[in-house]
This record gives C-alpha cells, structure tokens and sequence, in this order.
C-alpha cells in the first residue's frame, strides 16, 4: 500500500531536513527572501537525500528489524527489498539533480553528505558512537547547506549547527537505547550495548547539556530577538533535558523511544525559533 512506502522514508524527518536548508538560507541572509526556485531546489535536495538514506538504512536494517521493528514495511514484507532499492537510487539521482541546480558548492555537499551516509549504512551503524557522529552531522547538515545555497556561511549558522550536532549526537545515543535486542544479535556496538542503558542515558544528557549550553551564544552575539528567541528555545532546552533525566531514571526501551521522539519535535521547535527570531 501508498502509506508502507511513505512510512518507508520517514517524510516526518525528510520533510525536517528540507525545512531546515530553508531556514539556514533565511538565517545567514538576514531574513531576506531568497528566489523562491533556491528554496524550492534546496528543500528537495534535503527532502531526497534524506529519504534515499532512510530507506538503504530499512535495506541494510531489515534483519535487525524483524526483532525490533518487525512491523515496518521491509521486514513485514509489505514492500519489497527490490522496490525499496528501486526507490533509493531513484531518489538519490532527484537530490543529487536538484543540488547541482543552485550551484557547484552545493553538489559537492550534498555528494559528501550522501556518501557520509551511505558509509553509514554499509559500515558506519556498527561501529556504534562513530555511527552516532555521522547521524548527526547529516542533521546539521542542512543549515550549511542552505547558507551555501547563498554564499553567506558564517559563525551564527555554525553555532546553530553546533546546537543541533550536539543534540543529534545524544538522540542517537538514546535511539541505541530503545534497540539494545536487535542491536546486540547484529552486532552493533552502541554505547547502550557496550556500557548499559543507564550509562547511555547519562552520556546522551551530557550531550544534551553541552547543547543546551551553547543556546544562550546568538543573544549574547546579538543575532537574535531576545524574547522571539528565548520562548521556543527554553522550551526546546526543557524537552531536552526533562527527557534525558528521565531516560537516567528509567532507561527501557519505551521510554527511551518515546524520548527519541519527543527529541525531534523538539528539535523541529527549535528550526522554527531560529527562523523567526533571526535579526535582518
């Protein structure tokens, strides 16, 4: 059915990802509106790459996924391995075609980015923490690109960058967490597997932390509206923190994916408080 193959590529964090080279493009501008064909390219790059490596991941994940996740659409055998691999290579030449379309430095990123995610999915996810590294700079990503969509890359998008590395770092710690079962058969060494789940969980808030700390950087730069900025970030440092401490206090496999969750709504709060709050 339709909605296997949508849920195939996770649209919630793909649409996140296009999102998000929009809203680096508006912060390194200043606010100014770039042509409106940038924007549209720049979001499908985003929204294509990302579910090009959502769905290798599914590929790669399938054995893994019959003991965690045996209702997603590969394991479950409601798609198949044949049309999920038609559908990676089909979306990757659209992402890597809409890059080419706003310039050379913008290609050369998004090639990098996707073969930083294939090297992921072939090699990357068992090595654990290193596997974590590479999730989140493919979070962050995004912000860069969308600034170098306009030749404006500059300190405030590398803080912001910053800010959600950090935090994608500790989310992926988290998501480890909620697959302790299927991660130890396939031999993937996150920290939850190798350390425990609770010492995960005191890894990721430390991550969360340092994040969390880095928040207060654009107002005292002054890049930002004070009040615009500080209402959905504190809410965004408050999901943090909250859902890693509770994570500490009981590190299951439920709530550690009812956190991982809740982490990128969060972190989707957090886009929005960047994009409105930026000073021209």
């Amino acid at each position: 059915m339709i909605k296997d193959y949508i849920k195939l590529i996770r649209p919630l964090n793909d649409i996140m990802i296009g999102f998000s080279v929009i809203v680096g493009s508006f912060i390194a501008s200043g606010r100014q509106i770039p042509y409106i064909h940038i924007l549209i390219f720049g979001f499908l790059t985003g929204f294509f790459i990302s579910s090009s490596s959502m769905i290798l991941n599914d590929i790669i994940d399938i054995n893994i996924d019959r003991v965690n996740n045996p209702n997603r659409p590969l394991p479950s055998g409601r798609v198949s391995v044949d049309k999920a691999y038609l559908m990676f290579y089909l979306f990757t030449i659209l992402g890597l075609i809409f890059s080419v379309l706003t310039g050379i430095m913008t290609f050369l990123i998004a090639l990098i980015s996707y073969f930083i995610a294939i090297l992921y999915n072939r090699k990357g996810k068992k090595s654990g923490f290193i596997g974590n590294i590479m999730v989140a700079y493919s979070m962050g990503v995004p912000l860069l690109y969308g600034a170098a969509m306009i030749n404006k890359l500059n300190l405030n998008i590398m803080i912001y960058w910053l800010m959600i590395f950090l935090s994608g770092i500790a989310r992926e710690i988290t998501k480890g967490i909620s697959d302790v079962e299927g991660d130890k058969i396939a031999g993937v060494k996150t920290l939850a597997v190798i350390f425990g789940r609770r010492t995960a969980a005191v890894i990721a808030f430390i991550f969360y932390a340092i994040a969390v700390s880095l928040s207060p950087l654009p107002v005292i730069m002054n890049k930002v509206y004070p009040i615009i900025y500080i209402i959905p970030i504190s809410i965004v440092d408050i999901i943090f923190i909250a859902s890693s401490i509770f994570t500490i206090i009981k590190p299951t496999k439920e709530i550690s994916t009812k956190n991982k969750n809740i982490s990128l709504i969060a972190m989707l709060i957090g886009l929005l408080g960047f994009l409105i709050s930026t000073k021209p």
